[in-house]
């Protein structure tokens, strides 16, 4: 995630990363305090634990899939987070969709199934933009701005953790490079493979 905050410090190229952890880390929001959070729920886990640059409450990243996308804040990126959030999710729902052959839609206003009052887990509380599975918050992002850029830190539960075991989940293992094409197509970026350049390397040490 540190990588994710040189992106948008150096703002060379809009860029998109896929990634996934290789043991259980938590993930605390930028403005969440690591005291106000329950830890005895993950006593037996003891995951190591990060904050994000982006907002939002906490995540376990485990059986999960995270993107972050750094772009200029140009044509479906323009308008402000909540209309960029927007046409990013309605890409992403579109796509896994099609790929899980099932109905995933932003939640808008119906009421979330997995929506637990004054949880501390990301996942546990929706807003309008979230992406739905039969009825349970299965994706959600934040943003952080920076001269005319934005950086976007997002979840896909692959597999509902015991810890919130009634949120919503993929269940199966996502086509990247499909989803890396749909956002391009959709967002008018023309993403291709790369490597990190120097000054993002040094700048996320």
């Amino acid at each position: 995630m540190d990588r994710d905050e040189a992106l948008l410090r150096v703002r060379a190229l809009p860029t998109l990363r896929f990634y996934q952890w290789d043991q259980p880390t938590i993930s605390l929001g930028r403005f969440q305090e690591s005291k106000d959070f329950p830890w005895t729920a993950l006593k037996e886990k003891n995951p190591p634990v990060v904050h994000r640059k982006t907002g939002g409450k906490a995540i376990l990243h485990a059986d999960e899939l995270t993107y972050a996308l750094c772009a200029p804040e140009v044509q479906a990126l323009s308008g402000g987070p909540a209309r960029a959030m927007t046409a990013i999710h309605e890409i992403l729902a579109e796509e896994l969709s099609r790929q899980s052959r099932e109905s995933i839609s932003l939640r808008r206003t119906t009421p979330a199934l997995s929506d637990v009052p004054e949880s501390t887990w990301c996942f546990e509380n929706s807003s309008p933009l979230d992406l739905m599975l039969h009825g349970r918050k299965l994706l959600g992002s934040a943003a952080r701005r920076s001269q005319g850029w934005v950086l976007f830190h997002g979840s896909l539960v692959l597999r509902a953790p015991k810890e919130t075991p009634d949120v919503g989940a993929l269940k199966i293992q996502p086509d990247l490079h499909a989803l890396a094409k749909a956002l391009g197509k959709g967002l008018g970026i023309d993403f291709q493979l790369g490597a990190w350049l120097e000054e993002e390397k040094v700048d996320a040490l």
